[in-house]
């Protein structure tokens, strides 16, 4: 093999696993999306739709000004 078929073959074994990955991160990334939105909805709105304080409010320090 000359110094010309190597760099050949290499750029081309290259090329096919980057085909393979961006096929794969295709099929993966939507689902991916989809766990993730579910999980952090879950723990924003434990309660149903609205906020719940803890009885423990009090103890909080003041909130700033102007929120």
């Amino acid at each position: 093999m000359r110094g010309f078929e190597i760099v050949a073959i290499v750029i081309g074994v290259f090329f096919a696993i980057g085909i393979g990955v961006g096929m794969l991160l295709a099929i993966a990334l939507p689902l991916l999306r989809a766990m993730l939105l579910n999980r952090r909805n879950g723990r924003r709105y434990r309660h149903g739709n609205r906020w719940k304080l803890s009885p423990d409010d009090d103890n909080r320090p003041p909130r700033w000004p102007g929120s």
